[in-house]
């Protein structure tokens, strides 16, 4: 019977929630009155019998939890630490983006600024970024700076905006008095903008205003990108859309109307961190989520950070050494990593020999979860890494007016250094370049470039080594993510304010390793004969020497069987440029040479697609 019990008062624990609020104001309702009438049923809100309703997505995200994030309440607590005469401005202005609900409705109260206080005994501040925030933003000023820094427009009109023509408006007038309206801003990029560009001002040490930071600019950046002009919104990837046709509401229980596409309030983003931090101080946090639904947020989480960026890796010989490429490129419609510059990305690169030992390791990192042997300072961006205590780091690092390095925002001043790797499109002659500009790159020709064309979303990383003896050498790559950089983990162990002692007493128990975004690996086999092709063999495979081309390139190639195949040239976009050859290949090595006088300097992808397998191979041309 005892054990009984513990079995039932801990899957009370896994299962138990908050209920979501059911507050009203004059200007809002929270999150419980919209989830009255749009929670999954067996009929409602479901794709194949699971539920896929907002509420049942959105209560674990980033988003519903917003104005709780320990993260955030911390670092707004060293900002009014640094600058207490201005603690109530700081927070008015935090909490329009992350308690927006609270924060309009104390402004249109006459309260002079909605600080943390105030937030923490307001049903709607705790509600986070809710329903009837993001679905009342009125499009007149979105896109236009009027809108960016949390400067949406939210009237008293008590009007709700859809996604779908002709909504059937009774019940929503009869339960919370709102009257619903189709408008196609709702799916715009726009429409996430207003909190997602932020401009903040920058201060000097005599603790005047010395001018404005842009500190989170990925509207901007997915303007200046492939996407924004080809049908891909924010909303593609952050709320993924279902062809299936939905039943959107519960009530009445009559009708049967369905709607497609259906876009599902799944919101995430790379935080997986934090998520972790929530899920785990649940009662003390407030959260309305329970462990099950962030289990399911995380998950998804994951499949999302798997899917921002893509490593590939290959081998060139150089005289008595040899160099290791890895390109890694951007799939997101942002710079990666993105938003606040406390994040970063980083190549760790293995080199294990035949007999298991490691030869070369570039961006190992230790139980405290930072990189081996960076610099204290900052580590400068790298074109080629010759020593293993040299690591390329993609992140923003800021200045203040004094040109000295820091992590307080309202001292930030430029970014010395803003390597985060740009989208695909990102070109130097945008219009809000200044504002979203590359930072401490030099002069590296393989950092978003394509040869002599911009915009490849691409860096290319050279590790030169050179090997001890002959034998297979096999090469690891993996992009590795910190949603907080070490140091300022440190700061704030250090900051003596309740918000900043409470995170850190929630973080001890998260892991410090990294998150693994992508990897890639190859097999290199080091002769003492130079002019060999000197990779092994795998079964199907295919290699192009020398590399970088200059005049001619040969193809090394073994389809693992014979099979019918297409080997074409593409792009570092993806446009294919050439077909080489295309028909039937039978096992075994082939070589075949071809003239690049055709081809511009550049990056290209070689491919060989097969009947059941396909291989590729980056391909450098410089003359």
């Amino acid at each position: 019977m005892k054990h009984l019990l513990f079995f039932l008062v801990a899957a009370s624990t896994i299962i138990a929630q908050t209920p979501l609020p059911v507050h009203n104001t004059s200007m809002f309702t929270a999150s419980g009155n919209c989830a009255m009438c749009h929670t999954g049923t067996a009929t409602v809100l479901t794709q194949n019998g699971v539920d896929v309703s907002p509420p049942t997505h959105w209560r674990s995200t980033m988003m519903a939890n917003s104005s709780k994030d320990p993260l955030w309440q911390a670092m707004v607590s060293e900002e009014t630490h640094e600058f207490p005469a201005m603690k109530d401005a700081i927070e008015n202005i935090c909490t329009r983006c992350h308690a927006p609900m609270g924060n309009t409705q104390a402004k249109h109260d006459g309260v002079p600024a909605y600080t943390l206080e105030l937030m923490r005994n307001d049903p709607l501040g705790k509600d986070g970024i809710s329903c009837t925030v993001c679905h009342q933003i009125d499009p007149a000023n979105l896109g236009s700076g009027q809108s960016y820094s949390g400067n949406y427009k939210i009237d008293t009109t008590r009007i709700i905006y859809g996604p779908y023509q002709n909504p059937f408006t009774t019940p929503m007038i009869q339960f919370v008095n709102f009257q619903s309206l189709y408008s196609p801003h709702v799916n715009n990029s726009e429409l996430c903008a207003t909190c997602h560009t932020l401009f903040t001002p920058y201060f000097d040490y005599n603790n005047q205003q010395a001018g404005i930071f842009p500190e989170q600019t990925p509207y901007l950046e997915w303007k200046n990108s492939i996407y924004s002009s080809s049908g891909v919104e924010c909303q593609t990837c952050h709320m993924p859309s279902i062809a299936d046709s939905v039943d959107i509401s519960s009530i009445p229980a009559w009708h049967t109307v369905k709607h497609s596409p259906y876009f599902k309030h799944e919101f995430v983003g790379a935080n997986k961190k934090m998520l972790g931090i929530l899920k785990n101080n649940i009662d003390s946090l407030g959260v309305t989520a329970g462990i099950e639904h962030f289990d399911s947020t995380i998950f998804r989480t994951n499949n999302q950070l798997s899917r921002t960026a893509q490593l590939e890796v290959y081998v060139v010989p150089n005289n008595d050494s040899i160099d290791i490429k890895v390109v890694t490129t951007n799939l997101t419609g942002h710079k990666l990593p993105s938003g606040i510059p406390i994040r970063r990305m980083w190549l760790h690169l293995k080199v294990v020999n035949s007999t298991g030992q490691t030869v070369f390791e570039s961006g190992e990192w230790g139980s405290d979860g930072e990189i081996t042997g960076i610099d204290t300072v900052f580590e400068p961006h790298h074109e080629i890494i010759r020593n293993a205590d040299r690591t390329q780091i993609y992140e923003g690092v800021l200045v203040d007016v004094n040109g000295n390095v820091t992590n307080t925002l309202l001292r930030a001043a430029e970014y010395i250094k803003d390597n985060r790797l740009p989208p695909k499109g990102f070109v130097t002659t945008h219009a809000s370049y200044d504002s979203i500009s590359i930072e401490g790159v030099s002069d590296d020709p393989n950092f978003n470039y394509n040869g002599s064309i911009e915009g490849s979303g691409s860096d290319i990383v050279t590790y030169r080594m050179k090997p001890a003896e002959n034998g297979d050498l096999t090469i690891t790559a993996e992009l590795c993510y910190q949603t907080l950089k070490p140091q300022i983990t440190a700061r704030l162990a250090t900051l003596a304010t309740l918000e900043a002692e409470r995170f850190t007493r929630m973080n001890v128990t998260q892991p410090k390793d990294p998150v693994l975004v992508a990897s890639a690996s190859t097999v290199y086999s080091v002769t003492s004969n130079k002019d060999d092709a000197v990779q092994s063999s795998r079964e199907d495979y295919l290699l192009v020497y020398p590399n970088p081309v200059k005049d001619k390139f040969t193809v090394v190639l073994n389809p693992g069987e014979s099979q019918n195949v297409d080997i074409s040239v593409f792009s570092i976009l993806g446009e294919k440029i050439e077909t080489l050859y295309s028909g039937l290949l039978s096992e075994g090595e082939i070589t075949q040479s071809w003239q690049s006088s055709r081809y511009p300097n550049g990056v290209f992808l070689l491919v060989m697609r097969g009947e059941k397998k396909s291989r590729s191979v980056k391909m450098v041309i410089s003359r």
